[in-house]
């Protein structure tokens, strides 16, 4: 019984960070920005090999403008749930993998459209673009139901192949 425990050992850091996720999307549907951020956090901080609560607190960086640490912390969570780091089933892999496309997406077009971008280097503003539209097609792809995935990389689609259409 002993050596069961030792194998339980492991995974005891985890206990209460459901409950802890579940509270802090509460605070967000409360409009408790800042407290469910810093739940976020926490759980991060005890442990940083979950994806969803990057996730989450991807989606708060970007909503408060702060799109470097967006980035930041959406890239890392695709990158675990690459690797088969889904934490929570609460949707298929496909559909949490969709999610996280789909915000990288989000922070790319916001990053598009920042001024030092805009007026900037016009590669690196094509290069943002292209790779804001790649993660929208890629969300699209995962899981065609994220209609906000389909609105996206459908204009995208169509915005090219109209300018496709110009240079013929």
């Amino acid at each position: 019984m002993e050596n069961q425990n030792q194998f339980d050992a492991p995974e005891r850091h985890l206990d209460g960070l459901d409950q802890m996720f579940m509270d802090a999307i509460q605070r967000m549907e409360k409009s408790d920005i800042d407290g469910a951020a810093e739940l976020f956090r926490r759980i991060l901080q005890k442990e940083p090999r979950l994806a969803e609560p990057r996730i989450e607190l991807a989606r708060i960086l970007l909503e408060t403008r702060q799109t470097d640490e967006a980035e930041s912390e959406i890239r890392e969570a695709i990158r675990i749930l690459e690797n088969g780091g889904q934490w929570l089933d609460l949707l298929t892999e496909a559909q949490v993998q969709s999610v996280s496309y789909g915000l990288l997406a989000e922070v790319l077009r916001l990053r598009a459209e920042d001024d030092e971008v805009v007026f900037g280097d016009p590669d690196r503003w094509r290069a943002i673009v292209e790779e804001s539209h790649a993660a929208f097609r890629k969300a699209r792809e995962l899981d065609p139901e994220n209609t906000h995935a389909e609105y996206w990389a459908t204009s995208f689609d169509l915005d090219a192949k109209a300018g496709d259409e110009t240079t013929d």
